[in-house]
């Protein structure tokens, strides 16, 4: 696995950004650009080739691709495909550090990295993105900022996509890094779990007894290591996710309540608006944009 890393000193160069839809057998160009393209899948499967290796991006993945190599379409993508794609550069003085000149110490159970600085941007060439965090809201948000460059200052869009490669970078140390490492093993466990499970009718006794935990002992063992209530944390999840789903699918904010498991639309909006100080219409509303074309 190749990785994209430029020093985070500097701003990234926006370029373009736009929302590709085709309806069906969408098959990308050969090409070879200028400038980095990053690009998120919303819907079908993106078939493409970089360096002589073929990727498969399906729904919230990403795909990085490179200034200056050749990439192609390897395949017709069946049906639908939606995707959320932005042009950048490289400024002057940022630096681009080589594969080989990454140390990783035993990437792949998580443990810390060597050699590698913090004030970096760092991406793998390929990647999952979840929907708790926020790089389909910022991606989003890129989008409807280039929409108003004759009103806003032509940085802004600078420091905005920016801000998207340095959330999926944080991903990235989120995963290897453990930034929970001080938690207990059973609650880092569990807070993963819910992460991929928020959709579920989850109750503390449903988590205690998935775990073999005591539901008051596994109650006070939360709030004790994380200093938060594990149903705060499920709804703040559910939160966090609903708040992509809306903007990103632009469903309703019935379907996104349900698709995160609130069963009560009512009880979802006033969570809704507990955590963001305002509803799921007025948080959808401040993201809506028009589709750009690739």
């Amino acid at each position: 696995m190749r990785y994209y890393i430029a020093d985070a000193s500097f701003p990234l160069e926006y370029i373009s950004s736009g929302n590709l839809l085709s309806k069906q057998d969408f098959l990308h160009p050969k090409r070879i650009l200028d400038t980095c393209v990053l690009i998120l899948v919303k819907e079908g499967i993106l078939f493409i080739t970089q360096a002589g290796v073929n990727y498969e991006v399906h729904p919230n993945q990403y795909i990085f691709l490179y200034a200056n190599e050749e990439h192609y379409g390897f395949s017709q993508s069946p049906g639908k495909l939606s995707y959320l794609w932005a042009h950048f550069a490289l400024p002057e003085k940022a630096m681009m550090l080589q594969k080989e000149q990454l140390l990783f110490k035993d990437i792949g159970s998580g443990e810390l990295m060597e050699g590698i600085p913090k004030d970096i941007y760092i991406m793998p060439e390929h990647g999952d993105i979840s929907l708790v965090r926020k790089v389909p809201l910022l991606f989003n948000q890129l989008l409807d900022l280039a929409k108003h460059d004759q009103i806003y200052s032509k940085y802004i869009t600078n420091y905005a996509v920016s801000l998207l490669v340095m959330e999926i970078s944080q991903e990235f140390y989120d995963k290897y890094n453990k930034d929970n490492q001080n938690l207990p093993t059973g609650v880092s466990k569990i807070m993963e779990w819910i992460r991929s499970n928020y959709f579920l009718p989850l109750t503390v006794a449903s988590i205690a007894n998935e775990f073999g935990y005591n539901p008051d002992y596994l109650s006070t063992l939360f709030k004790k290591s994380t200093n938060n209530t594990l149903i705060n944390y499920i709804n703040k999840t559910r939160v966090d996710t609903a708040k992509s789903l809306i903007v990103t699918y632009d469903i309703s904010v019935k379907e996104a309540a349900y698709s995160c498991g609130f069963t009560d639309e009512k009880y979802f909006m006033k969570t809704f608006k507990k955590f963001e100080n305002m509803t799921p219409s007025q948080y959808k509303k401040a993201f809506i944009h028009k589709t750009i074309n690739n």
